[in-house]
């Protein structure tokens, strides 16, 4: 659980805390941050993307994860069911290892690790059968084919008899055939139906630390296997020649790989290889398909800047699928079509560690997904080169701002992401603070439609006629569209009232839902209090949030949730939901990029509005704004001057009474003219330096 090793998946881990939330996009820039130390070592990592997008205003519903260990000892997480089910495999020790999924029909997954492919002759291909990614066929006489031999020659880089994996599939029909097979000392006989068929021999080395491999690809796409005697099929490696290497402007070391291989037979049936890379991959040419079709996608590349720059990037690529493989595997890559976002990554001042982590990958509805993980000293300044998604394939991108130390019991963490898409259009230039306190929960604003899985965006506070949504986003930073997943121990209340009378109260929720509600107005209160100082974090341990939420039946054109999101409390109904008017407030704290505030003064740029989705939401004026602050845990409080900078805007600022290293409270309050309002307060909100 440290870095330079693999996490173990991540995503999927977070999801079992009932206070992590998810919902929007395009975000305000953090405060300015100091210049990032060098970075000495760039660590690469890979880490498995859970495919179950998190409620945004409740506890996430328990996925459908089921984890087996396979017979090489690494363990298959599947979450959800059939073949569109997510998949992460681990080693013992909790690190993400390569691995090849072979579909050749709805009926048949195969997950076979690098470990295992790297070592044909204990692999039993039946073992690695996973039946959680299958669907169980429907009952039917069995069909019985007059067989015949097939004999696979392995040939190495050496040209002697070399182990492999070929993974065999009928053209004329798929579904005559659906099993990987071993190739042991360079030779493999099986007895398959006489036909036309399409073979893929992957050739593997796996690195002895079982995180990365050289995978070599050779592709046979027509090949016919006759009845009598015995039919040979020659793989040679050395025809996977071709390294997948796109050209990209900048130096790059190239990590992971996410390659789809698609061979569809003559009755219209696809099955389908996903081989998931952090190494190196070469693959050999073919022409197009004679029978049925095929199709080749590099799917994703990541690559990064090289080890010991002080210049940290990373290329997120795609490319279009092709019906054959070229033997150019350097694609090109134009500049003018990627998504440039520079990303400043701030950290806790009492952070021992001061190491953090950007990840970036693919993630497909169908496939599952991983992303490519970067290690490196923090502060620090990270850009990222996007291109265009390609099919159904989106990218997604979090950070860790704080590693936890080795000696920290519990390694707790926060795990920063953007709700929204990462890819923003061509040419686009981003700018983007990580980890910028306070850190607190919101109701957030949002632009983008699509949520970090593809996902639409859920409305955290919205309401249909007698049912009612209420909910925050348990944290933010200083991004209207942030979220962060919490991988460690947090404690929560939330209580709501109506017209003053409790309506709900749970531990650990961050909102509900309430129906039968009476049709009139009246006025909700929501009070969210949130502890994480179990966390090894110094800044924003804990939040006590109060806001009351003016409430009207009657529809308001401008707080109609635009389509493209979801609405939990419309159910099944078709009308349209309205936005409540949720007070938000978004903090832009003059500190560096240790939350740290230097000098005699402290100035907080302080922008008041409501839940919005799009350009939709409240747009009540703010009508006031107070800040206070406190240096001795809140037993007394001093007023800030604050004073409006334009509408919904209010700038205030205080002196640091308190010496050096001490981490001073906020609290701030808000009214609107709807009559809603807001105070919260800040446990420990920065650090004076």
């Amino acid at each position: 659980m440290l870095a330079r090793t693999r996490r173990g998946p991540i995503l999927a881990a977070a999801t079992a805390l009932g206070l992590t939330a998810a919902a929007g996009a395009a975000g305000a820039t953090g405060a300015a941050a100091a210049t990032a130390p060098a970075a000495s070592t760039t660590a690469r990592t890979a880490t498995p993307v859970s495919a179950t997008p998190l409620s945004p205003n409740r506890a996430p519903a328990a996925a459908a994860a089921q984890t087996s260990t396979l017979p090489n000892g690494d363990r298959v997480t599947v979450t959800g069911t059939g073949p569109a089910a997510s998949v992460t495999v681990t080693a013992p020790n909790g690190k993400s290892v390569p691995f090849t999924r072979y579909a050749p029909d709805a009926h048949h997954t195969y997950i076979i690790p690098a470990s295992a492919a790297a070592d044909p002759a204990n692999l039993v291909p039946a073992q690695y059968l996973v039946p959680a990614l299958s669907t169980p066929a429907a009952p039917a006489a069995t069909p019985f084919y007059p067989m015949v031999i097939l004999q696979i020659n392995a040939l190495g880089l050496d040209g002697k008899a070399a182990d492999a994996v070929t993974y065999l599939q009928n053209t004329d029909d798929g579904s005559k055939w659906n099993a990987p097979i071993p190739v042991v000392n360079g030779i493999a006989r099986v007895a398959v139906p006489a036909g036309h068929y399409s073979a893929t021999t992957g050739f593997t080395t796996n690195d002895p630390t079982g995180f990365s491999a050289t995978q070599r690809l050779v592709t046979q796409l027509d090949f016919t296997v006759t009845a009598g005697g015995v039919t040979t099929l020659t793989a040679d490696e050395r025809t996977a020649a071709s390294q997948i290497a796109p050209a990209t402007p900048k130096p790059s070391v190239g990590g992971l790989q996410y390659l789809i291989y698609g061979r569809t037979d003559s009755k219209g049936v696809t099955g389908n290889l996903v081989v998931e890379n952090l190494g190196s991959t070469y693959v050999a040419p073919t022409a197009t398909a004679q029978i049925g079709t095929f199709s080749y996608q590099l799917a994703a590349w990541i690559g990064t800047n090289p080890a010991g720059s002080s210049d940290l990037y990373t290329y997120a690529l795609g490319f279009p699928a092709a019906d054959h493989i070229d033997a150019d595997q350097n694609y090109p890559v134009d500049t003018s079509t990627l998504t440039t976002t520079h990303n400043t990554i701030d950290t806790d001042a009492g952070d021992p560690v001061r190491e953090g982590e950007y990840m970036i990958g693919p993630y497909s509805p169908e496939y599952g997904g991983l992303a490519d993980t970067q290690v490196f000293p923090i502060p620090a300044h990270l850009t990222s080169y996007v291109s265009a998604p390609v099919g159904d394939i989106s990218w997604t991108q979090q950070v860790m701002d704080a590693l936890p130390s080795p000696n920290s019991g519990s390694p707790s963490a926060l795990l920063f992401g953007k709700l929204g898409g990462v890819y923003q259009g061509p040419g686009k230039e981003v700018w983007r603070t990580w980890g910028h306190g306070p850190i607190t929960p919101q109701v957030g604003k949002f632009k983008d439609t699509a949520g970090p899985f593809s996902g639409p965006i859920q409305c955290n506070s919205c309401a249909d006629g007698g049912t009612v949504d209420l909910g925050l986003v348990p944290i933010q930073d200083s991004n209207p569209d942030s979220y962060a997943q919490l991988l460690g121990w947090a404690t929560a209340h939330l209580t709501v009232y109506r017209d003053g009378t409790q309506v709900f109260s749970q531990d650990n929720a961050s909102g509900t839902e309430l129906t039968n509600q009476a049709q009139q107005p009246g006025t909700y209160r929501l009070v969210y209090d949130q502890d994480l100082s179990q966390f090894p974090i110094t800044q924003s341990t804990s939040t006590h949030t109060d806001i009351t939420v003016p409430y009207t039946p009657a529809s308001d054109p401008a707080s109609t949730l635009p389509s493209g999101y979801v609405c939990a409390a419309q159910g099944t109904g078709t009308t349209p939901c309205s936005i409540l008017p949720v007070l938000d407030l978004n903090y832009q704290l003059a500190t560096d990029d240790t939350n740290t505030s230097h000098g005699p003064v402290t100035a907080l740029d302080l922008t008041v509005g409501h839940e919005s989705y799009g350009s939709a939401g409240s747009q009540a004026a703010a009508t006031g704004a107070t800040v206070s602050v406190s240096f001795d845990k809140g037993a007394t409080w001093t007023a800030a001057s604050v004073v409006p900078a334009g509408q919904n805007h209010f700038v205030a600022l205080w002196k640091n009474g308190a010496a050096k290293g001490a981490t001073p409270w906020l609290k701030v309050t808000a009214t609107d003219a709807l009559g809603g309002s807001i105070s919260q307060t800040v446990d420990n909100a920065y650090t004076i330096g």
